[in-house]
């Protein structure tokens, strides 16, 4: 798990040159204003260009990646007042974050989109932890199915999680996601209230957090 403590204070150009083998997480102040322009700028310290110079792709179903052979790979994800980026070498990336709302209607929506035991476990929830555990759920396969590249038109049935000792766990994932040994998927806090989830496929890497 990533909590909100352990972001550290730092620049982008300061660390870019230690990515090496972990994966780098960055908070950032975001309004929509913005639109990408502290995605840019993160990448464009990263790749040692100016960020005017960048131009994204997206990929059939709209995920967002740097053009020609770059190694790095990366993914994000805001709400509320913040964005969070995730940095990796040669990996494929998700990340989720989502500023909870006192409008989200948990189990009904769990009962529309997710899995039969997964809508049974916040069920079971107090009523006044439910919409945060939904959450949880929420960000954990949303961030699988953006590393997977599909984004939510995969299914967010397809990915399934069980809720053991109040954390969400990979249980069983469709075949074209993959085994659920092959997967990591970290919670992440990046300030209270914000919750999120970071994933990929692949063995265990280092997670540095850092911030603005």
């Amino acid at each position: 798990m990533i909590d909100a403590d352990a972001f550290v204070q730092a620049t982008p150009r300061e660390i870019a040159p230690h990515l090496s083998d972990a994966i780098h997480l960055w908070r950032l102040p975001w309004r929509p204003s913005q639109a990408r322009t502290p995605l840019l700028d993160v990448l464009a310290a990263y790749l040692c260009v100016d960020a005017s110079t960048l131009m994204l792709e997206e990929n059939a179903h709209g995920k967002p990646r740097l053009g020609g052979t770059h190694a790095l790979h990366f993914n994000w994800s805001h709400s509320g007042e913040f964005a969070l980026v995730a940095l990796a070498r040669d990996l494929e990336l998700g990340v989720d974050i989502e500023h909870p709302r006192t409008d989200v209607r948990a189990l009904e929506l769990a009962q529309r989109f997710f899995t039969t035991s997964e809508a049974a476990a916040l069920s079971q929830c107090e009523t006044s932890s439910r919409e945060t555990a939904f959450l949880q759920l929420w960000c954990a396969k949303e961030a699988v199915l953006k590393a997977i590249g599909r984004g939510i038109a995969f299914g967010l049935e397809r990915v399934e999680f069980a809720r053991v000792r109040g954390r969400w766990e990979p249980r069983h994932f469709d075949a074209e996601a993959g085994h659920v040994a092959e997967w990591q998927v970290l919670p992440v806090t990046i300030s209270a209230n914000y919750i999120g989830a970071l994933a990929w496929r692949g063995a265990a890497r280092p997670v540095n957090a850092w911030t603005l």
